[in-house]
């Protein structure tokens, strides 16, 4: 299960960098995949959309300390607003 912010918090220091970014969690079948568009390529699966969202924020921490560690950008985020509508048709 996720962990609520405010006790991922907890484990914050100050020399971190706070990253938000959007993913998207999708279901296939059985199993649920979590992606962001600013990570081509990462990817998080689980059996539960708290599993998927877990594993995709495990990628992504995996990903951006790789970039860290090979002075690499740090991926932006490029979405500046995101809705879910619905539509009647």
């Amino acid at each position: 299960m996720a962990r609520p912010l405010a006790i991922s918090l907890l484990c914050y220091d100050k020399r971190m960098k706070v990253y938000s970014y959007p993913i998207t969690v999708e279901r296939e079948g059985r199993t649920y995949y979590a992606y962001s568009k600013d990570f081509p390529g990462v990817y998080g699966l689980g059996k539960t959309i708290d599993e998927a969202k877990e594993s995709i924020l495990q990628a992504m921490r995996i990903y951006i300390r790789e970039c860290r560690t090979r002075r690499r950008p740090v991926p932006p985020s490029r979405t500046v607003y995101a809705e879910t509508v619905s539509l009647v048709v």
